[in-house]
């Protein structure tokens, strides 16, 4: 077996092989947009090549012919730790040499590019990659879990905890708030000390645009207190759907305990039933809590991201 960088003649192979690999499982989109989308990937990347500067092609061969491919960004850096980082957008191997061959490689690159992580996400159910990836030295960060709200579906909310839209007012309470809970936010296994890391978020929530339709504050109706905040993204458009992303929900530690959560989630899930669409979010897998919270809330687990330390 032997790695190379791929070629604009490769496409054919490299579709056949994708066309090979079993289909994961996928809550967003079924086995025929799931394939689409990864062959539109190679299509568009392979001849391509010397004009996409971050986007790195590894393949697989065997006896002259292509076995297997990697395919990744590097130079992305992390929205949360601001560490350097590769990502492994898609990828063909059908046994675990060809998987540690195309590893070993792939981490050349990233400590050359002084990338710190390489980080892939697995389909929730495929345990079998999910421990080949382990073997190779992966670990698990953080799990992505999604629901699907149909159009019309408006969940109950509470007249005693109302939500309104945020506003510039309500910056200093989502940054006291955000800062009580800074643990809950770092991927496992990521070294950052949390205080550096409170200070990259408070940098980027100093200018938040909290005049945003999609930034939610929650307050307690008998005292006016502001208890918790809900700031969501609209996301990609997946198989013709809306989807919005829970880049931040959180209760204040004042009102924690009471399952004032479950308020916030609705308002997400209601923008969603709007027109039908998507909500999805991130959980790091060092606060065991977020597992069973999204349990509760009936969000299952769509992909485990993991990630492979390069720095050593």
């Amino acid at each position: 077996m032997k790695v190379r960088s791929a070629r604009a003649e490769d496409l054919p192979e490299l579709e056949r092989l994708r066309r090979a690999m079993p289909y994961p499982g996928s809550l967003f989109l079924g086995e025929g947009d799931y394939l689409e989308r990864a062959l539109q990937r190679l299509r568009e990347a392979l001849p391509r090549l010397q004009d996409l500067p971050d986007l790195r092609v590894l393949v697989l061969s065997e006896e002259g012919k292509p076995s297997g491919y990697f395919l990744f960004v590097v130079d992305e850096q992390h929205g949360i730790t601001h560490q350097l980082q590769s990502v492994l957008l898609d990828f063909a191997v059908f046994g675990f040499e060809g998987l540690a061959r195309l590893v070993t490689r792939a981490r050349k690159i990233q400590k050359a590019l002084e990338n710190e992580y390489l980080v892939v996400d697995l389909a929730a159910q495929d345990q079998r990659t999910q421990l080949w990836f382990y073997r190779c030295g992966f670990r698990g960060e953080q799990s992505r879990v999604v629901k699907y709200v149909d159009r019309g579906q408006l969940p109950v909310l509470s007249p005693e905890y109302p939500i309104r839209q945020a506003c510039p007012d309500d910056l200093f309470f989502i940054l006291e708030v955000h800062a009580a809970f800074t643990r809950a936010y770092r991927p496992a296994g990521r070294e950052l000390d949390l205080q550096t890391l409170e200070s990259g978020f408070q940098m980027t929530y100093l200018h938040l645009d909290l005049t945003n339709p999609l930034y939610f504050v929650m307050e307690e109706a008998s005292s006016g207190k502001r208890a918790g905040y809900l700031l969501l993204h609209l996301g990609e458009p997946v198989a013709g759907k809306k989807t919005f992303y829970v880049y931040d929900v959180a209760i204040a530690p004042e009102f924690s305990g009471r399952g004032l959560s479950r308020y916030l989630q609705a308002t997400a899930e209601r923008v969603a039933g709007e027109e039908g669409g998507f909500v999805y979010g991130d959980g790091s897998l060092e606060v065991a809590s977020l597992g069973s919270w999204h349990t509760q809330m009936g969000y299952p687990v769509d992909t485990i991201r993991f990630a492979l330390d390069c720095r050593g």
